[in-house]
């Protein structure tokens, strides 16, 4: 047999063999292309999620919370589902707090049931995830639990808003002032006492808070009692007995009303304790002055003049206060002096409050509470404000009040007031003049009355000059500056005399009867006839004013 060699550089190719080949590798393509396409995860387009939800209905076996929704639509398993939410959503947290119930609707801590979420999701279930679970498996039955979603600020919000109160502090062995009132006989009084210390107790909010949570969490709603923990108070007396550390004593006139308002304000203020370093205001204190408040309509100085005001005539309690706490030693934090110099403390001494306006503020400098003690006697026309503090001091202070500087009273400012009869004239403001006065204090020793320093300054009181206010009435022209009052007075009375003659003038006398020429003469003469002056100062001798 002949042997043929193939020319070199050419190859004899098998068209079955490359056939078999392609197929080979088609098929191999094939199938990972199957296997890929049918192992990869299948996920629903928000478009295809809103139709399954509006036209779909739940696999088979699916419940949430236990409520079986299988075959039902998206709708009908809501409806279903409600009672269950509506159960969860009632549920309420309680606890016991020092015998007091707390109770809270879920609502109220911002928790809220999330079944909109369960549902979709039970509705999605074997319609999402792997390409060959879903063509050729069987979904599980399989259960979607509700839960709570949490408001965090809410929560946290409404339960520290809460836990604040969720203490009582404890109070250390302490003075206070027993006192006694009669408001009939307008009389306030008191005596110093110790307070027995008093335990207090607080509360881990957070604790509190971490239990809620784990509650709305499992969904387990179990009353629980907090724990508390006690604070003990102080037995020990703060620093020692009370001394009276300064005393200041004024005498109380004026109206009946004015009287009441000085007493209210002493019921006010009386028993007052000051803390260590603390800052006492009297109208903090005492509130807005108003006759809704139970405050008399009583004469006050109000932009240099008296006016009835509510509360008028409480800065006679305010300024004796401010002499005893000079006396005391305490730092005077805010002070101003009246307008128009008040005369029932010495000069430059007083000091004013207003409703909104001027208050009058002290701070207790000591390591140890100070208390006040304000006796008031209406009957007896007195009041008196003692502060007793922990200081026993081996001196006592004395004042002194030097006249600085003088202003003239300014000339009277006249104005018209229509109001007023055509020549009344009214004087609305007294004026005064301008003074100031500077305060010395120094230590006297108390048991030899002699001086143990130095005089120093303790402060100035200016009072600035008010010009007087006279109204005139409209009959009565504008005077220039400087005309003295006793002028004007003069010339309204006689501005009045004039316009009354004018308007009554004074009737003439009667002429004598002319003589009859053809008249023959009487028998007898007749006697001369009588005449009569006219009278003096016709319309009257009324003085103006």
């Amino acid at each position: 047999m002949r042997n043929y060699r193939p020319v070199r550089g050419r190859r004899v190719v098998n068209k079955k063999r490359i056939v078999i080949f392609g197929a080979a590798v088609a098929a191999a393509v094939f199938a990972v292309i199957f296997c890929v396409s049918m192992f990869s995860d299948v996920t629903l387009t928000p478009e295809q999620q809103q139709e399954l939800l509006e036209t779909g209905t739940f696999m088979e076996g699916v419940s949430v919370e236990g409520v079986d929704v299988g075959g039902l639509t998206y709708a009908q398993g809501e409806e279903k589902l409600r009672p269950v939410v509506e159960e969860m959503q009632g549920q309420q947290v309680q606890f016991t707090i020092q015998g007091q119930q707390y109770t809270y609707a879920l609502t109220d801590l911002g928790a809220s049931v999330d079944y909109e979420g369960q549902l979709t999701a039970a509705m999605l279930y074997g319609r999402e995830g792997k390409r060959w679970d879903l063509v050729f498996g069987t979904p599980e039955p399989k259960d979607f639990p509700l839960t709570y979603a949490l408001d965090e600020t809410a929560f946290d919000s409404r339960m520290d808003t809460d836990g604040a109160g969720w203490s009582k502090e404890a109070v250390d062995a302490s003075y206070a002032v027993e006192k006694t009132k009669d408001e009939d006989d307008l009389t306030t009084g008191g005596t110093i006492v110790k307070q027995e210390p008093q335990d207090g107790w607080s509360v881990d909010v957070e604790a509190v808070k971490t239990t809620v949570r784990n509650q709305i969490e499992t969904k387990s709603f179990e009353p629980f009692d907090v724990a508390v923990e006690v604070v003990k108070g102080s037995t020990e007396a703060p620093n020692g007995e009370l001394v009276l550390m300064g005393s200041a004593t004024t005498t109380v006139g004026g109206s009946e009303a004015r009287k009441y308002n000085v007493w209210k304000m002493s019921d006010i203020l009386n028993g007052a304790v000051f803390k260590p370093g603390e800052v006492f205001s009297i109208n903090d204190t005492a509130g807005d002055r108003t006759v809704e408040n139970g405050w008399a309509l009583a004469p006050g100085i109000e932009n240099g003049t008296y006016t009835d005001q509510a509360g008028g005539g409480i800065c006679q309690v305010s300024s004796t206060m401010y002499n005893a706490a000079l006396k005391a030693e305490m730092d005077i934090v805010a002070r101003i002096p009246h307008t128009i110099m008040a005369h029932y403390v010495p000069d430059g001494m007083d000091a004013t409050i207003s409703t909104g306006g001027p208050d009058f503020k002290v701070r207790n400098p000591y390591e140890s509470d100070m208390v006040m003690i304000i006796k008031c006697n209406i009957p007896d026309s007195k009041i008196t404000v003692e502060i007793w503090g922990p200081e026993d001091r081996d001196y006592y202070l004395e004042f002194d009040q030097k006249l600085t500087s003088e202003e003239p009273l300014p000339a009277i400012e006249y104005k018209t007031n229509p109001e007023l009869d055509k020549y009344g004239i009214e004087k609305t403001k007294v004026g005064q003049e301008g003074t100031q006065y500077t305060i010395y204090a120094r230590k006297v020793d108390k048991e030899t009355d002699e001086p143990v320093g130095d005089w120093y300054e303790v402060t100035t009181s200016t009072y600035r000059a008010i010009a007087p206010v006279v109204e005139l009435g409209s009959g009565i022209p504008i005077p220039a500056d400087g005309t003295p009052l006793e002028e004007v007075q003069a010339q309204a009375a006689e501005l009045k005399a004039a316009e009354e003659a004018a308007n009554n003038p004074q009737p003439s006398q009667d002429p004598q009867p002319s003589q009859d020429p053809n008249a023959q003469p009487s028998s007898s003469p007749s006697p001369p006839a009588e005449t009569t002056a006219p009278a003096e100062n016709a319309g009257g001798d009324v003085q103006a004013g």
